[in-house]
């Protein structure tokens, strides 16, 4: 299978405002909430960096052959890692093998949460609106089979 285009963060660029998270709540929930989108904001704020953890829909995703429901599948024509959050019986076990910390637990509806990367979308709500350009969608020929974390790169 090709490479396909995923979703990287530069770091650096993050200005940690959420308009990612507020953006992938809206369009998937209804409400702009960050703390309902799929896209989590870590801050570190001795370090000063914030860092977006996101899906990057693995070659070979663990949250696959953890989930004990099958709600998680990889879908082999797109190679995006889909969930159907309407089997999810919330036993949280693709948040313990999920090695980038990219899937969330929503505790209002007791299922797990992840970035779809807007499949009905020609791009990402989170890359579309952030106004930094610290999210792009692209294909990166250099980029590691399991990149854990993108490295700062500075703005075009």
């Amino acid at each position: 299978m090709p490479k396909q285009k995923q979703i990287y963060a530069r770091p650096d660029l993050c200005a940690g405002c959420r308009t990612c998270a507020n953006a992938c709540a809206l369009v998937h929930r209804g409400a702009t909430n960050p703390r309902l989108g799929a896209i989590r904001i870590r801050q570190d704020l001795v370090e000063r960096y914030e860092f977006q953890e996101i899906c990057r829909h693995c070659d070979e995703p663990p949250c696959v052959d953890a989930c004990m429901v099958g709600c998680i599948t990889k879908d082999p024509k797109t190679g995006l890692v889909i969930q159907d959050q309407s089997r999810c019986v919330g036993c949280w076990m693709c948040l313990m093998v999920c090695p980038y910390g990219a899937i969330k637990r929503d505790v209002v509806r007791e299922v797990a949460i992840k970035c779809d990367r807007c499949g009905d979308r020609k791009v990402p709500a989170c890359v579309e609106v952030c106004p930094t350009g610290a999210l792009v969608l692209e294909v990166r020929e250099d980029a590691p089979v399991e990149p854990f974390f993108t490295e700062p790169t500075v703005a075009d």
